[in-house]
């Protein structure tokens, strides 16, 4: 027996940015795009050029992410054994995997 399909909540013109966040978070992708909210762009030249402009700009943002305690522990001992600190890796591994995104692109 088919299960009767659920009617997902509906988002409006006003609907609030918290509305919004919510419902992409608790929907497939695949339903948003069903639905109107998400939509497939091809053209990626406008995010092209902010990555290009943002390689060169100062450390002012702060990205928050949880690792694996092992890949923490692999990056750390990189790091030390490149004299630097686990940060700093990441920042630059993000900075060469950007450019090569970019240059492929």
């Amino acid at each position: 027996m088919k299960k009767p399909k659920r009617k997902g909540s509906r988002l409006t013109r006003r609907s609030t940015d918290e509305e919004i966040i919510r419902w992409t978070q608790s929907h497939d992708v695949f339903d948003r795009l069903e639905k109107g909210v998400s939509e497939v762009v091809e053209d990626h030249s406008d995010l092209d050029e902010v990555l290009r402009e943002a390689i060169f700009q100062d450390n002012t943002a702060q990205l928050n992410m949880r690792l694996p305690p092992a890949m923490k522990a692999v990056l750390s001992k990189l790091a030390r054994q490149r004299t630097t600190d686990a940060t700093t890796l990441a920042r630059i591994w993000l900075a060469e995997r950007l450019e090569q995104e970019l240059k492929a692109g």
